[in-house]
């Protein structure tokens, strides 16, 4: 089953390269504590995901995204 999931995970990923892409702003952050707040943010939504196997299973990015406007974050999407 994990080789499944796996197998998942490779395909959201590889489909991502093609999304529109942006990034995270907050108000005097540097980069460095933003990153740290990303990192942060998706150990959350890894341990809930781990957690609520049987729960929507791709419901990870929202978490981390809920997660990051917490923090008081923005997302800012880069022109295309």
């Amino acid at each position: 089953m994990q080789l499944v999931y796996g197998a998942v995970l490779i395909g959201m990923l590889s489909g991502c390269a093609t999304a529109p892409s942006g990034h995270w702003e907050q108000a005097g952050r540097t980069e460095l504590e933003t990153q740290d707040d990303l990192a942060h943010c998706e150990k959350v939504a890894y341990l809930d995901s781990q957690r609520n196997k049987t729960d929507e299973p791709f419901k990870g990015p929202i978490i981390e995204k809920q997660c990051m406007q917490r923090l008081g974050y923005t997302y800012i999407k880069n022109p295309t």
